[in-house]
């Protein structure tokens, strides 16, 4: 029997957020676990200031022009309402405003207050961040919120593709300036006895534009996969929640007790728990029926804090595990991205308002990719299909991680 609309976005929520809590409850350093409960609390705080703003930001977007149609009901009375745009601006924000605020806390070392407070203790002394890590946490909030800025610049100037590609390039100049970390990287043990090479290799400068590349791979994968209601928001919000399960398992096991491996994953976490909770306050908006669209404003916000969490928390290569659908949809796109075959400008879907259901074209990507393997859908079933795929893909890099790990590395 179907569901409702709301209760898919229930079931989705449950699924993001179960295996990252079961992981939490699993770490034993007390220090860890109370910042954790600081980010996440603030982070629930950041949930519902992005479901209390959409509302009075999608009235000022309409009252500015900020508005389009949804191509996908054309023909139907749906699809002739204007639908406000850029409504990423609202969690994009709001997420800010939430690191800020976790920032402040965490370099007045809040977890070891509370930690030391609920044990009893009074003769403590608190440790603050250290400079290295405030240099890191600043960078990353700085290159986020210019692609933020550039996000929403897109939205309301409409810049054309080429240009668009090198907006992650401009934004990524603060985190590329301020990177102090390891420029080398592991060789898979595969590769070393193959080609008889070391087993570190240093890149050095080779290794920021590896960065660069992720980056303007990450904040275009999730604006490429897209133009159905919520799937830009759903998508996002799966693949942070694998990323905080990530870490969240690495702070629980052996990992957790290396300080370089530690903090990489706590400053992951740190970013996945705001971007998960402000996505999921976006989509009870953008679920279908979309109330709102998200824009290229979040798109490229949430693309390019998944990137810097990549990329400061140390673990790129499992990051790309979770983005196989973006990846498979960016190849099959590949044709049409660059021009081989006709491109129109909303590469969507047929709607038959007669009958409700979206019937897939000739256009190179998932979504229709997904239409002609299944057959026509509505837009609600096509969405949920589509992250049900991401859910089972995420779970694949995690069992290709385990059983690689030793092998590969």
């Amino acid at each position: 029997m179907a569901l409702a609309p709301r209760q898919y976005l229930v079931a989705l929520s449950a699924v993001g957020w179960i295996g990252p809590l079961i992981a939490f409850l699993q770490i034993k350093d007390r220090n860890v676990w109370y910042s954790i409960v600081i980010s996440a609390l603030i982070s629930g705080v950041g949930f519902f200031a992005t479901k209390a703003s959409i509302p009075i930001i999608k009235r000022r977007t309409l009252r500015a022009g900020l508005s389009g149609k949804d191509i996908n009901k054309r023909g139907s009375k749906e699809g002739e309402k204007d639908v406000p745009e850029s409504l990423g601006l609202a969690p994009g924000v709001v997420f800010l405003v939430c690191v800020i605020l976790f920032e402040q806390l965490h370099y007045y070392d809040a977890s070891t207050f509370v930690h030391e407070l609920l044990q009893g203790r009074l003769d403590f002394q608190l440790q603050g961040a250290t400079d290295a890590w405030l240099v890191d946490y600043n960078a990353a909030l700085a290159t986020i919120c210019f692609m933020l800025f550039l996000g929403f610049a897109d939205d309301v100037l409409d810049i054309p593709w080429r240009v668009k590609l090198l907006l992650p390039c401009l934004a990524s100049l603060p985190l590329l300036s301020a990177y102090s970390g390891g420029t080398g990287i592991v060789v898979p043990k595969p590769l070393v006895a193959m080609l008889n090479i070391p087993s570190y290799l240093e890149l050095g400068f080779l290794y920021k534009i590896y960065m660069v590349t992720l980056v303007i791979f990450c904040a275009n994968s999730i604006n490429i996969l897209a133009g159905i209601n919520g799937l830009e928001a759903g998508q996002t919000f799966v693949i942070s929640c694998a990323v905080l399960l990530h870490n969240c398992m690495q702070l629980a096991g052996p990992s957790g007790e290396i300080p370089e491996v530690r903090d990489g994953h706590l400053f992951s976490a740190y970013l996945m728990l705001p971007l998960a909770a402000t996505t999921l306050g976006l989509l009870v908006f953008n679920w279908y029926p979309s109330q709102v669209f998200v824009g290229d404003t979040f798109t490229y916000f949430a693309g390019m804090t998944l990137s810097v969490a990549g990329i400061l928390g140390h673990f790129s290569e499992t990051l790309l595990l979770f983005f196989v659908p973006q990846i498979l949809n960016f190849i099959y796109s590949i044709p049409q991205l660059f021009k081989w075959k006709p491109c129109p400008r909303h590469r969507l879907p047929k709607y038959d308002p007669a009958t409700g259901l979206l019937h897939g074209t000739d256009n190179m990507n998932l979504v229709n990719l997904f239409l002609r393997v299944l057959g026509p859908q509505t837009e609600l079933m096509l969405c949920v299909y589509i992250l049900a795929f991401q859910v089972v893909c995420c779970a694949f890099g995690f069992i290709l991680r385990f059983f690689l790990a030793g092998i590969y590395k």
